[in-house]
């Protein structure tokens, strides 16, 4: 009976380990932008800016309207519910910039209001960002 209890008792162990998952490792993929949230309570929403998160590395890919895009590159910390993302100095400035992230110095700090394994939102000043995991469709 109780090397039964034992396996048993091991078997949930591992299943407790594999289910579980650190929000460093969730936010850890490709993000698509849906919205912006205003302060105020306006949507704006958007369907062409995703926001990758890979090992401190970050890149914003913003599809531009002429069908090409353009690629910000960072890096990225997460600190409890903080997220803090810098662009590296290069990406910084330009038309594009200002349409597509427009953050002062390079650099900002989110609140991650929410992250599970489909959905991020981060909150910058009672601006609220909502992604979805990008989930590329494969066509046959």
């Amino acid at each position: 009976m109780r090397k039964i209890l034992n396996i048993l008792f091991f078997v949930l162990f591992i299943i407790l380990v594999c289910t579980c998952s650190n929000d460093e490792s969730l936010l850890e993929n490709k993000w698509q932008l849906r919205q912006y949230e205003r302060a105020d309570g306006t949507i704006q929403h958007e369907d062409s800016v995703f926001y990758n998160f890979m090992k401190g590395s970050f890149s914003a890919i913003c599809l531009l309207s002429d069908g090409t895009y353009t690629t910000f590159f960072g890096n990225y910390s997460l600190a409890g519910s903080d997220l803090s993302i810098k662009v590296l100095p290069e990406s910084v400035g330009g038309p594009i910039y200002e349409r597509y992230l427009n953050w002062e110095d390079g650099s900002r700090i989110f609140h991650v209001d929410e992250l599970s394994s489909s959905v991020l939102q981060l909150n910058y000043k009672g601006e609220k960002s909502t992604f979805r995991k990008y989930k590329p469709e494969i066509i046959n």
